[in-house]
């Protein structure tokens, strides 16, 4: 009875401490996500198509800043530009503790619609 009570107790333990871990990864992901949406917002780019888009690669440093590993857009502009916002700029997430890890996102530059 009392193996019984202490394996209870260790299962009890262990299921609290596995939900107690916040560390979501796709909670962190959206909130890296975001941030580096904010460091790209209102591009000065004149567009002739309706739509841009970039692929972008980065990863992050020792220092926990931003490097932007590739850039692959048709407009050399839009590179210049991604990397200009990006490149070596800090962000506040928690998950820039996972180093050599390279993360892709798409940018999509939308032409201004007219009223």
């Amino acid at each position: 009875m009392k193996k019984l009570t202490v394996l209870l107790v260790a299962i009890v333990l262990g299921a609290m401490q596995a939900f107690a871990s916040n560390n979501n990864p796709i909670h962190l992901e959206q909130q890296l996500r975001n941030e580096v949406a904010s460091l790209l917002e209102s591009p000065q780019i004149v567009i002739e198509k309706e739509e841009l888009s970039a692929d972008i690669e980065f990863t992050f440093n020792n220092n926990g800043e931003i490097v932007v590993l590739l850039v692959d857009s048709e407009k050399e502009i839009v590179k210049e530009y991604v990397k200009t916002r990006l490149n070596y700029k800090k962000i506040d997430s928690k998950i820039i503790k996972s180093r050599n890890k390279v993360f892709k996102l798409t940018l999509k530059i939308r032409k201004p619609e007219r009223v």
